[in-house]
């Protein structure tokens, strides 16, 4: 069962649509969330993106995984600035908008703290959450994914962030690796394709940024995996080959205990 809620988010003056779902609730059994960037394309190849999801649902129904999913749509036009956690440097801007425009970005904190103080109480008062979160997303919802667990790692303490998008600003994300107490993480997933790009140069950042944050988190995160794919590439349909890889990866206990169930 999918419930669908549209939900306002004051700070960025627009609204969110929300996919929600929930298993049979048993009394007694509370569960995790896992909330979704580009929430459109989980569930339903018709309403995705490129037509073709990332097949939660089917997922769920083959491994009877006990988990609350959480699948926010991306605002269109406006994905850019709410999955970019700082403002994207002038010269990227234009490449990334095709010259259209040299200002994009600095609105995801805004985002993550519209989920943390506006989402996530309507979610724990509707739907038995146990209390453990995480988050996961591509592309640039990978970047306001891993943003959100790597500046707050007691809140999303699970993570998967697939083909990211460091390349924008890696520095600063160096810097908050670098910088944060990650020790209440609890799993943390990142991973690449072969080709991200069309643009070798951007690929090549892919490469580069990927690369430095792997070095990076895997001396500060225990439970921590990066995956590197050979011949895959930038699209929806490769991201949902690697669903059952990192969900597998994020809540094996949980499904151990579905099993028995």
């Amino acid at each position: 069962m999918i419930d669908h809620y549209d939900i306002y988010a004051p700070t960025l003056q627009g609204m969110f649509h929300v996919d929600v779902y929930c298993p049979d609730r048993q009394k007694g059994k509370r569960y995790p969330v896992l909330y979704i960037n580009d929430g459109q394309n989980a569930f339903f190849d018709e309403k995705s993106f490129m037509k073709v999801s990332w097949g939660f649902l089917d997922y769920i129904k083959k491994t009877k995984l006990k988990i609350i999913l959480v699948a926010i749509h991306c605002r269109g036009e406006r994905r850019m600035d709410d999955y970019a956690p700082w403002v994207i440097p002038k010269k990227l801007a234009l490449k990334e908008s095709d010259g259209q425009t040299d200002h994009m970005g600095g609105l995801g904190d805004l985002y993550i703290q519209w989920i943390i103080h506006t989402l996530m109480p309507v979610i724990d008062q509707r739907y038995p959450s146990n209390g453990e979160c995480g988050i996961c997303g591509s592309s640039m919802g990978g970047v306001i994914a891993a943003y959100a667990s790597l500046a707050y790692p007691k809140i999303f303490t699970k993570c998967a962030a697939l083909s990211t998008a460091f390349w924008f600003y890696p520095e600063l994300f160096y810097q908050l690796v670098e910088q944060q107490d990650l020790s209440s993480i609890q799993g943390f997933y990142l991973d690449l394709g072969e080709f991200e790009a069309d643009d070798e140069q951007v690929n090549t950042w892919y490469r580069e940024t990927n690369d430095q944050m792997h070095s990076l988190l895997q001396k500060r995160i225990h439970h921590y995996r990066f995956a590197f794919y050979e011949g895959a590439y930038h699209h929806e349909s490769q991201w949902r080959k690697r669903v059952p890889i990192f969900m597998s990866f994020l809540y094996s206990n949980h499904l151990k205990e579905s099993s028995y169930d």
